[in-house]
């Protein structure tokens, strides 16, 4: 119990301190990275021979129109569901 209250104490010291110290607080932010740029994935999409849609992280082989995408890791690609998708539900 009292190594919590030690810590507690001891966070609080610091915090307080930092608080009262812009000038050391800003000093410490500047030296942690917080976050990085997202990356990009790029796919490629295009039709098969019998008009169903494909799409895949490598280019179609031979002679065949395709279209490249890019999007950003954190981005979500999935389709939602249609309006009549949910109401079989």
């Amino acid at each position: 119990m009292k190594v919590i209250f030690l810590i507690i104490v001891l966070a609080t010291a610091v915090g307080a301190w930092l608080y009262f110290n812009p000038d050391v607080q800003q000093e410490l932010l500047r030296e942690i990275p917080l976050a990085t740029e997202p990356t990009t994935t790029q796919l490629y999409k295009w039709q098969d021979a019998s008009g169903q849609w494909q799409v895949s992280d490598k280019p179609p082989t031979g002679n065949v129109e395709y279209e490249v995408m890019q999007y950003r890791s954190d981005t979500n690609v999935v389709p939602g569901l249609t309006e009549e998708e949910l109401e079989k539900d």
